[in-house]
């Protein structure tokens, strides 16, 4: 059985985690703006319809990256600059196969 593979270059955008003295290699994920209907994976809880809370982002990313092992210190950063914290993450599998890694992330204070 053939598994699908997501062409993260074609649609996401050069990043790397880094966490204490580790540092990922460059790779590319996905980073969107987390709307209201998926707020309620943070909490388990519906939103209010409408609510958006800005700075909270959906990552989705390959499956060789893990992210649920890293320290709270643990820091997404974009080609561009862009610094995110890592809330909570999941890899997705099919069949036993990991296919992907979701994460809620949260955009860092300019400074921090």
């Amino acid at each position: 059985m053939e598994y699908p593979k997501i062409d993260f270059k074609k649609y996401g955008e050069s990043v790397f985690v880094s966490d204490d003295n580790w540092r990922s290699e460059t790779y590319y994920a996905c980073i969107r703006p987390l709307r209201y209907k998926n707020k309620m994976y943070m909490t388990g809880n519906l939103t209010e319809i409408g609510h958006y809370d800005e700075g909270y982002y959906l990552y989705i990313g390959p499956p060789q990256i893990l992210l649920e092992n890293l320290t709270l210190r643990a820091v997404l950063t974009t080609a561009g600059g862009k610094k995110y914290n890592i809330f909570k993450t999941e890899r997705i599998c099919l069949a036993d196969k990991p296919v992907y890694v979701w994460a809620i992330l949260r955009l860092k204070p300019a400074g921090d």
